[in-house]
Formats: C-alpha cells, sequence, structure tokens
C-alpha cells in the first residue's frame, strides 16, 4: 500500500486542481464551522492550521519541471525553481501587509466587523491571517534563498511554437 506522501503532482493541470480543491475545502470547512455554532477564532484557527497543512503537503507532493520524482524533497524546499519561490514569497508579503492594514483598520474602527462577529473576533482573526501569510511568505522566501544557494537554475524558455510572420531587419 503507498503512502499519501509518496504520491507527486507533476502536471500543471493537477497542481491547479489541487490548489483550487484546498482552498473550496478551507471555505466549506469555515462554513460548516460557523454553521455549528463554533466561535470565530475557532473558526478562524481551524481554517488557518487547514490552510498552512495543504500548502505543505502540496509543497511535497509537486515536482517540478528536471526535479527528481522519487526522492522526498528537503523540509524547507517549496517550489523546483528559487524565481517561483521568490515571487510567492512577495506575494504572501504583500498579502500579509494588506492583511496588517486591514488589521489596523478595524481595530480602531474604520471597518465594521461581519453581523454577528464582535470587534475583538474580527481583530484576532485578522491577526490570524496576516500570521498564515507571514509564515508561508517566510516558508516560500526562505526556500528561495536556498535553491539560489545551492544553484539551481532558472528555468529555461520555451523555444516559440509558432514561426514568425515579419521578419525584422
Amino acid at each position: 500500500m503507498r503512502r499519501l506522501l509518496d504520491i507527486r503532482i507533476i502536471r500543471w493541470e493537477l497542481k491547479l486542481l489541487y490548489v483550487v480543491g484546498a482552498i473550496g475545502v478551507g471555505f466549506v470547512l469555515a462554513g460548516l464551522l460557523r454553521a455549528w455554532g463554533m466561535q470565530e477564532t475557532v473558526a478562524m484557527l481551524t481554517t488557518s492550521t487547514f490552510d498552512v497543512a495543504a500548502l505543505l503537503l502540496g509543497a511535497r507532493l509537486f515536482r517540478g519541471s528536471g526535479e527528481a520524482i522519487e526522492p522526498p524533497r528537503p523540509w524547507w524546499r517549496m517550489t523546483a525553481r528559487p524565481t517561483l519561490s521568490r515571487r510567492l514569497g512577495i506575494l504572501f508579503v504583500v498579502l500579509a501587509v494588506f492583511g496588517a492594514v486591514a488589521t489596523v483598520l478595524t481595530a480602531v474602527g474604520e471597518y465594521t466587523p461581519a453581523p454577528g462577529v464582535s470587534l475583538g473576533e474580527a481583530v484576532f482573526g485578522s491577526m490570524i491571517g496576516v500570521l498564515e501569510f507571514t509564515t508561508i511568505a517566510y516558508l516560500y522566501l526562505n526556500s528561495a534563498v536556498r535553491l539560489k544557494r545551492m544553484g539551481v537554475p532558472p528555468k529555461a524558455p520555451k523555444p516559440p511554437k509558432f514561426r514568425p510572420t515579419v521578419k525584422l531587419g
């Protein structure tokens, strides 16, 4: 019997399906927890934990072109190439900054929480989101630095699949 971590996802379509599926399951989980009457803080902690676990599992299962398929990835390696790790790290830094701004604006009363959610719960939930994005950003940026130190080259550009109709020069 094969273990779950022995599975490898190589095709980009299946990677996209995994990401969309994980996001969908996270939304459903959050909705169910709130429908069952869980406090907002418990729902946020649970869904954030699920999100990070799904991301870490995806990083273990995904493989890039030219990357060895059989051996497990080192714990710190999030992507196959340093460029992708850096770009995703920067994306999550931006999301963390936006979340921090939203947390401050919520705390000072500029944003009103959703109906049924207290101000304290909204601020705490927003802080959980910022912590989640900061952690993910750290993981991706750490991966980018280590991959660059190892000398992993950026992905080679693909040759064009068409013949130019206009000749320049």
